[in-house]
């Protein structure tokens, strides 16, 4: 932790949150992450020592919890009181970075998972069909062509690497780099399927309202926020 030396709020802040990679974890567990394995995977630029450095320091303090699962075998982290009410500070960061320094934002490195677990945290399930619908995602540019799934069920969205033997009821192809692109506003997904970017295949009910119920990010809107993700992780 480096130590600014000054009797300032801000500066006592900075100390705390302004580490490497700090924001990002706390990014992570506001999106669901509560495992090492779960924050290791949406940010894997970050070595497992420094992870394990950065997650002994919040909890030290008192940004996070460590805790024992129900099971007994294993442990997770959770955000405390302290850590919940970074909420606003996260969401004016995005905001800011989203309006002053996103030039090139969608050219840099994404993640499969990351880009499958942000989609299903805004789709608006009351424009599916009722029941359940399995959404899956392909990359051609991800490692091993990577894919994931979105399974909607009871109103709510979970992600899962595997599609659990049920039927897809959407395949959306396309890369990185272009949902990228969809994700942040810079290219509306009806425009992208028209041009071949992407490709969905799905049901004429699901295909042709696609951009009613497949959300963007809320930083393209007048009024995004942080919050506790909707979306839960799925065991791989």
């Amino acid at each position: 932790m480096y130590d600014y030396n000054e009797a300032c709020p801000i500066s006592m802040a900075a100390s705390v949150i302004c580490e490497k990679w700090t924001l990002q974890i706390i990014r992570e567990m506001f999106f669901g992450s509560t495992r090492y394995s779960e924050i290791q995977k949406y940010i894997p630029n970050i070595s497992p020592s420094l992870l394990r450095d950065r997650l002994r320091f919040l909890q030290q303090q008192g940004v996070i919890m460590r805790k024992r699962t129900a099971s007994g075998n294993r442990y997770e982290y959770q955000l405390t009181a302290a850590g919940k009410s970074l909420a606003p500070v996260l969401t004016e960061m995005g905001k800011w970075g989203f309006r002053w320094a996103s030039n090139h934002m969608s050219e840099k490195q994404n993640t499969a998972a990351g880009l499958v677990r942000d989609f299903a945290g805004r789709i608006n399930v009351d424009e599916l069909p009722s029941g359940n619908t399995v959404i899956e995602m392909r990359f051609a540019d991800g490692k091993e062509r990577a894919s994931g799934f979105i399974h909607v069920q009871g109103g709510s969205a979970s992600t899962c690497d595997t599609g659990l033997g049920f039927d897809t009821d959407v395949l959306i192809q396309s890369t990185i780099r272009t949902m990228t692109r969809v994700w942040y506003g810079e290219l509306d997904i009806n425009a992208a399927i028209a041009s071949g970017q992407v490709k969905v295949d799905a049901t004429p009910a699901l295909s042709r309202h696609i951009s009613r119920w497949l959300g963007i990010s809320s930083f393209t809107t007048e009024n995004p926020r942080i919050v506790p993700h909707s979306a839960k992780h799925s065991a791989n």
